[in-house]
């Protein structure tokens, strides 16, 4: 056995034990751990056969529950059923800590937000109530109101910020306690009440043997506080978390408060074993961490020898100096064509930046008109625009359409209603059909010089392997229809438009997003773009400064969650000036690095 079959042996054994691991439990997984597949696992050690109490696994976004769902779905069905819960920590607060114990009126709803509800409005100025900050402290039991953007709304205005905060105070109470209303906020303030009733956490403990909470790094001081209720009742709580990713601090994410909560939690577990990325995107990342844990994560993955060192992209000109590359774009289309010497596609490519006016954006050709079938061609169409940063959104809503209808035909070959129709009579919310459309068109092949026939029928595989909710393996879906005439053409020629139109037919590029979007996601090679000056000496500043790292300043936590996005590749680019502060930092930190200001030569 060599070095790297020890090391991936550790790494499963760690994983083994966070499979076994008696609650309560808290498990610290880095980036590419594969503490998804842990979950999924320790859910499949469950016994089948008729139960009394099941599992509850919670995560806090709707991607994420999905996931677990589809994975635990599999060969044991019965994973996904009564008693058994998987779901988001909204729901569940609302289908177990709250509606059971609302009085039975008002009718009670539970919304995303106030923007959902039309009276959700404050003042003659018709404020959104969402507008607003509602803060409760869970220990007196206090709402605290704020208003960040009084000075926009009050130019001119004959009422004050405090009259505005008073109008919001007696809406929001009118909504809630006359009307029903209840945001992911109330739904706390009331789980966190219900939760402190031994008679409901008795009645929770029969209901789960088990409570396991995923990406407790987002989890406010509300949630933590639920959470430390139900752990003083009793029940066995598996808390999963990575701290060094807890990014949402503006949305009262508490890392000091999650640590603390931890430390009360009996075993503790660790997974370091990072089977995503390559040892130079890991070296990178543990110089954000504090040097307690400094050592980098052990890259096991198949990626363990690759050795790309960072790559830095200064674009623009400053003084006497210039670079080829004259804007973000012109080193967003260098990164691209660095990445394809890697081997690395374009829709491979993955460019971030901690604001959204600042996310970098290569030149891609428009999309070509909508097709008027579904077929094989209409499918390679909506592949090709989903994988377009700049489509149009009615275009990308119509790729989406077309990989549902083709679900549903292939989910309920006999269905003869609309689409909505279908997804109504058998269940399925439109939210969750559009996220199964879009894992279908992210798995399909790409739109290349691939013979239509040939990309049919790799299509038509993945298609099969699309299971619906229930897990149930329906008929092999229907051949998709393709002209005889045409199954010998390269399937990107074949969604191209008639001449003289000016369009083309688009061509998949790299993808991008905000750091905050893109958690959770992952690209074998990621651009990380620096806009200003200030963006790179704030960076600099918290970066070698010793007291700070990624255990107290949020943003180089949200710069860790940009870095550990890469499998095999990173890259930053910022404007010129600043070359010689990077440089000099990565030297003084010793990581390995090269420059480049124009694109690679052909």
């Amino acid at each position: 056995m060599n070095a790297i079959d020890d090391r991936r042996t550790q790494a499963e054994q760690r994983q083994h034990q966070a499979v076994h691991a008696a609650a309560p439990l808290f498990i610290r997984a880095c980036p590419g751990a594969g503490k998804t597949r842990v979950l999924v696992d320790r859910h499949y050690q469950t016994p089948p056969g008729p139960k009394r109490a099941g599992r509850a696994m919670l995560s806090f976004t709707n991607r994420a529950a999905d996931e677990l769902r589809d994975r635990c779905s599999g060969s044991r069905p019965d994973l996904t059923a009564f008693p058994h819960f998987i779901g988001t920590f909204d729901s569940f607060l609302w289908r177990y800590l709250v509606r059971p114990f609302l009085p039975a009126t008002p009718a009670w709803k539970h919304v995303l937000s106030w923007d959902q509800v039309p009276a959700a409005v404050v003042g003659y100025r018709k404020v959104p109530l969402s507008s607003f900050d509602f803060r409760y402290n869970p220990i007196t039991r206090a709402t605290q109101v704020d208003w960040p953007e009084a000075a926009r709304f009050l130019t001119n205005s004959n009422q004050s910020k405090a009259d505005y905060i008073r109008f919001a105070k007696n809406r929001r109470d009118l909504l809630w306690q006359s009307r029903g209303y209840m945001t992911g906020h109330e739904t706390r303030i009331a789980a966190l009440d219900h939760v402190r009733d031994s008679s409901v956490t008795r009645l929770l403990r029969h209901r789960f043997f088990e409570i396991v909470v995923d990406e407790a790094q987002d989890c406010s001081e509300l949630d933590l506080a639920i959470l430390e209720q139900l752990r003083h009742a009793g029940l066995p709580l598996v808390v999963v978390a990575d701290p060094d990713q807890g990014i949402y601090e503006w949305n009262d994410a508490r890392p000091d408060e999650l640590r603390d909560f931890t430390d009360r939690l009996a075993n503790h577990l660790e997974l370091d074993g990072n089977w995503r990325s390559s040892p130079p995107v890991c070296r990178v990342a543990a110089t954000l961490r504090p040097h307690s844990r400094g050592i980098q994560d052990d890259p096991v993955g198949d990626h363990h020898e690759v050795a790309s060192p960072l790559l830095l992209l200064p674009y623009g000109t400053h003084r006497s100096k210039a670079s080829a590359l004259l804007d973000v774009v012109s080193s967003a289309e260098a990164f691209v064509a660095y990445a394809a010497l890697e081997g690395i596609a374009a829709r491979d490519v993955l460019a971030l930046a901690y604001r959204n006016n600042a996310i970098p954006t290569a030149r891609s050709r428009p999309a070509p008109r909508f097709p008027k079938e579904i077929d094989a061609t209409a499918l390679a169409w909506a592949v090709a625009v989903f994988h377009t940063p700049e489509t149009p959104v009615a275009a990308r809503k119509h790729a989406l359409m077309i990989a549902s209808t083709l679900l549903r035909d292939y989910w309920y070959p006999d269905a003869e209603e609309s689409l909505a129709e279908s997804l109504m009579t058998h269940g399925v919310s439109p939210a969750i059909m559009q996220r199964r459309a879009a894992r279908l068109l992210a798995a399909l092949p790409a739109v290349d010089i691939t013979p239509a026939r040939d990309w049919r029928s790799t299509a038509r595989t993945v298609l099969k392997a699309q299971l619906p909710a229930t897990g149930d393996q329906p008929a092999t879906p229907r051949l998709l229809s393709l002209p005889t005439k045409n199954l010998d053409t390269a399937i990107a020629a074949l969604i191209g438009v008639p001449e003289g139109n000016g369009q083309q037919v688009a061509q998949a590029t790299m993808r991008s997003s905000t750091i905050h979007q893109a958690k959770g996601g992952e690209a074998d090679a990621v651009l990380i773009h620096l806009p200003q000056p200030k963006s790179v000496s704030e960076l600099l500043q918290a970066w070698a400064d010793p007291l700070t790292s990624t255990e107290t300043s949020e943003l180089l936590r949200t710069y860790y969650v940009a870095i550990t996005r890469a499998r095999r590749f990173i890259a930053l680019t910022y404007p010129i000036s600043q070359h010689g502060s990077m440089t000099a930092h990565l030297e003084t930190m010793k990581i390995e690095y090269r420059s480049a200001t124009s694109p690679p030569t052909p």
